[in-house]
Formats: C-alpha cells, sequence, structure tokens
C-alpha cells in the first residue's frame, strides 16, 4: 500500500489482520520491518500498518527538507483514515516514534483512540535536543556537527568519563554519528521531525475523558529511556496509563520484547 503527500510518496507494509487498526512509526535507524517480531502478539487483534520514518528504509530518497508539521500530518493521517476505511485508529511508536505518535495524538485527537508507546522518547523532551532544533543559533551549531563532529565526539567522551552517561549508551551515540552519511541523515530526520512535540495537556485531556486509551511499555534496564524518569512523566503529565514494565534494555522493537510482552499476558 502506499499514500501520496503532493509528491511524496508513503510505503506503508502490513502486518496482522485483526479488525482494529495501528498505524506503526519504528524507532531511529531502524525501518517497518522491525515490527514483524510484533505481529504474533497484536496480529489477531489489529491490522499493523508500519511505515518509514522519513530518510528511512523505503522513504530514504525523500526530498531533502520535508517538514512533518501540523498540516503536513494531517493530510498524512487522513490518507491513512481514506486508505483503511476507517474514522479513528491506534498509533503505536517505538523510541522517536512513540514521540511522534503522541504529537499526532495530540494534533488530531478526534482520530485516534488507542496509543501504544514503547521506550517513548520525549518524555519529557531534552533541553539540548530543543536547543539544536529549536532556533537559528541551534540550528546552525547542529548543521555544523555534519562535517565537524569533533566536538560532538568531545561531549560523548568526557559524559561517559563522568558517569553522566554509560559506556554502552556513548557508544551507542558515537556508532550513529560515525561516519558523514549518518551524520547527515540524523540532521535530516531531525529537522524532519522537528516540530513534532506532544502536547501533554491536549493528550491529558482525552485520557481524562476516556477518549484515549495509553499502554506505556517500558525496560527495566533502558539506559536511553530511563524507566523511572519516564514513568514518572507519564503520570505526572498524562495520569492514566498502562505501565508494562520488562525485563529488558532499550532494544524492545524486538523478537525477545516481542516473547517477553507476550508472556506479561499469559
Amino acid at each position: 500500500m502506499e499514500i501520496s503527500i503532493g509528491d511524496h510518496h508513503w510505503q506503508v507494509t502490513t502486518f496482522g489482520s485483526g479488525k482494529k487498526v495501528l498505524v506503526a512509526f519504528h524507532g531511529y535507524g531502524q525501518d517497518s520491518s522491525w515490527f514483524k517480531h510484533h505481529e504474533e502478539v497484536l496480529g489477531e487483534s489489529y491490522t499493523i500498518y508500519a511505515i518509514d520514518l522519513a530518510y528511512h528504509g523505503a522513504q530514504s530518497n525523500l526530498p531533502k527538507g520535508i517538514e512533518f508539521d501540523e498540516l503536513y500530518a494531517r493530510r498524512w493521517l487522513e490518507s491513512i483514515l481514506s486508505k483503511c476505511g476507517e474514522s479513528q485508529i491506534g498509533l503505536l511508536g517505538y523510541s522517536i516514534g512513540a514521540r511522534i505518535a503522541m504529537t499526532i495524538a495530540s494534533w488530531m485527537p478526534e482520530a485516534i483512540s488507542e496509543l501504544w508507546l514503547i521506550a517513548p522518547d520525549g518524555m519529557p523532551v531534552s533541553k539540548t535536543y530543543r536547543f539544536l532544533i529549536g532556533n537559528f543559533l541551534g540550528k546552525a551549531v547542529f548543521k555544523s556537527f555534519i562535517s565537524s563532529p569533533n566536538f560532538a565526539f568531545l561531549l560523548l567522551s568526557a559524559g561517559s568519563r563522568s558517569g553522566l552517561l554509560s559506556k554502552k549508551v556513548a557508544a551507542f551515540y558515537k556508532n550513529e554519528i560515525a561516519s558523514i552519511s549518518k551524520r547527515q541523515k540524523l540532521y535530516d530526520t531531525w529537522m524532519a521531525y522537528r516540530t513534532a512535540l506532544p502536547n501533554y495537556a491536549e493528550i491529558h485531556k482525552q485520557v481524562v475523558r476516556k477518549h484515549l486509551h495509553i499502554t506505556c511499555i517500558l525496560g527495566k534496564d533502558d539506559r536511553v529511556i530511563p524507566l523511572k524518569r519516564t514513568r514518572n512523566f507519564a503520570m505526572k503529565k498524562i495520569g492514566s496509563v498502562e505501565l508494562i514494565e520488562l525485563e529488558l534494555g532499550h532494544n524492545l522493537l524486538s523478537d525477545k520484547g516481542a516473547r517477553l510482552l507476550s508472556d506479561y499476558w499469559k
């Protein structure tokens, strides 16, 4: 299946055959195929429409400079609703994909009935991220890092030595910016979704009205999206959230993550 927004074409991969619809967003550096792990767990109840993020997978050749803002997201979601013949659907997101899902739910609450948030980024949105994508100086600094990454590597090393970052997390981020093509991809992706910042007051309102059900799946050993901080933020800003805590790290969108989730419900 494919949806089109002007000249932009978005490929959709389908998993499962259930009556309810989940539109799914993977994490940074992945693609839609990662949702195959959860087909067995969710596929009887849901049909999952998995879509690659901008500049990932089938969307790698999208033109530079796309901004997934509220207007674009509305056109995008309306195309999905038209294709699947539904007026309301659920959203599933992992890491940055969960932040995008929450943003769409706060922009178009009338169209979203449930959220599945796996290791969600954006609870809260980091100050560093807001600086790099939110003002002229930050954007200039961020763009310069594509060709001159030494300062970023220095910060990661300092964070690791000081204990602010675990060695594993620092190594993860260093790998993600190891080449100029990876740094360009990071820049393009972050800039495409720079306005995709959730309105938690709107999400809370929909939860209180019982128009929106939220399931939040967290890894007890996650160093990238820490469980305690994310759990506390969710309970404070959103309120009624079904929390599932699994004996795993950040790699929850995996075969092991799906098995643990299946065991949790048995």
